[in-house]
């Protein structure tokens, strides 16, 4: 298990930079990061606040005993009843993708049912965000329940839940029927959602003649035919291939990318949440113990349990440019000032890996020239690079610059091409720190980045 304590992490990293809804670790061009714009910063849809779940016969009475901070085993076996889900409050932005996960009874799936309604909370309030106002889901009963299922809230369950004496067709348009649609107007919307995850040509098969996961994305398909802005999905993939599993989450996140739709996501599956999530919500004993971004989950897990949920996570997807940069403000870095010269204000860095090799920054933080032993090194742009071929020997006269959204594995198909220190460039353009391999190996092997406590080395001039 990894030490939680001393380790002082560059928070700047995020706070300021990535937005909690942003996430461009699992993106195949991992310069346009998902999230944006359709994830509205700042903005809620559903809110989560003090909500408890608690099973037994007398479930009031278990409040105070929580209230004292008692664990759900010590309740359990003195009072009988079994704690699901413990003073849990979060909100969803529109357009994220928000995922809960856990280990096998830490409460996730009966939080998701409560916010469904399926199941009702003991106490705490569930509101939903619409164009007639705010609705407290917690409230509701009977037919205004069912009017919201209907129009602003689709499930996907694990386990398909399909009609086998309808077709596939049917079956997606099957939502759209309880609403009342005409059946031409269903249908082909149903056709369209169909055509969507990849089943156009099935729509008139029956269930027992798909796969596993064709059934899957038919569950899918009626969902989203709806046209709901929040979907619910509880462990939708677990029961799959693992190359079905993958190729569903992948086309999951293209229709996400498409639609927009805010995705609460259920899963047991560490992988399967760095993918797919903006953010993760982790949950132990019915409470939530983090929420966070990937980055965040993976760099400065909160507790033991997290740190020890995350240990053989692989980073490289997840870790960004700027967080293992050394940033140009870290006195790690050899810095000289140059005045009454060509160059007067400018300042020249120098990575302690690689002291022949100056950067040449600007007073406004602009990049304006490398060079080596004084002879000058045009940079290049990494998703520029990465179109062509690698070389055989790792250039010593090519410079990449690289965006501070870019992950760890897009800095290891840079390191292909060049063996000299990559530019870490901000979103305002200017330069925020270089990355060697020392800080590349430091983030893949302790999934951590730069920390400003971390001991001088010595640099010779």
């Amino acid at each position: 298990m990894r030490c939680l304590e001393g380790k002082r992490i560059l928070n700047e990293r995020i706070n300021g930079v990535l937005p909690a809804c942003v996430h461009n670790a699992h993106v195949n061009n991992s310069y346009s990061p998902l999230g944006m714009p359709s994830c509205q910063k700042g903005k809620r849809l559903i809110s989560v606040e003090n909500l408890y779940k608690i099973f037994g016969d007398d479930p009031q009475s278990v409040l105070p005993l929580l209230a004292q901070g008692r664990d759900k085993d010590d309740i359990r076996a003195e009072t009988g009843h079994t704690v699901g889900v413990n003073d849990v409050s979060f909100r969803l932005e529109p357009g994220e993708f928000f995922v809960i996960m856990g280990l096998s009874g830490s409460g996730k799936s009966t939080l998701l049912r409560c916010i469904n309604r399926l199941i009702d909370p003991t106490a705490g309030s569930i509101t939903l965000e619409t164009a007639d106002g705010t609705i407290n889901l917690a409230d509701l009963a009977g037919k205004q329940l069912r009017e919201v299922r209907r129009k602003h809230i689709s499930m996907v369950f694990q386990r398909f839940g399909l009609f086998p004496h309808r077709t596939v067709r049917a079956n997606a348009a099957y939502g759209l029927e309880v609403q009342g649609r005409a059946k031409k107007a269903r249908l082909d919307a149903a056709q369209k959602t169909l055509e969507m995850v990849g089943l156009g040509d099935w729509g008139d098969a029956y269930p027992d003649e798909l796969s596993g996961g064709m059934q899957q994305r038919v569950g899918l398909a009626r969902a989203l035919a709806t046209d709901a802005p929040v979907l619910l999905m509880d462990e939708p993939f677990s029961a799959l291939d693992p190359l079905i599993k993958v190729n569903m989450q992948q086309e999951l996140l293209s229709i996400e990318r498409e639609l927009h739709r805010t995705i609460l996501f259920i899963t047991h599956d560490l992988d399967e949440a760095l993918k797919l999530g903006h953010r993760i919500a982790i949950m132990e004993g019915g409470r939530v113990v983090q929420i966070g971004t990937p980055e965040e989950i993976i760099v400065n897990p909160k507790t033991d349990y997290v740190a020890d949920f995350v240990e053989h996570a692989d980073p490289t997807g997840v870790i960004t440019a700027h967080t293992v940069a050394v940033p140009l403000t870290s006195d790690k870095l050899l810095t000289r000032c140059e005045a009454g010269s060509s160059e007067a204000g400018t300042r020249h860095y120098q990575h302690p890996g690689v002291p022949d090799v100056d950067f040449i920054v600007g007073d406004d933080g602009v990049l304006q020239k490398v060079t080596s032993d004084g002879q000058p090194i045009a940079p290049q742009r990494l998703e520029d690079v990465l179109d062509t071929n690698p070389p055989a020997v790792r250039a010593r006269d090519l410079v990449l610059v690289v965006p501070q959204d870019a992950t760890l594995r897009d800095i290891l198909k840079g390191r292909n091409y060049s063996s000299l220190p990559m530019i870490i460039r901000a979103d305002d353009g200017s330069v925020h720190g270089l990355v060697s391999e020392r800080e590349l190996i430091q983030g893949i092997l302790d999934k951590n980045g730069y920390q400003a406590s971390e001991p001088s080395l010595e640099v010779s001039a």
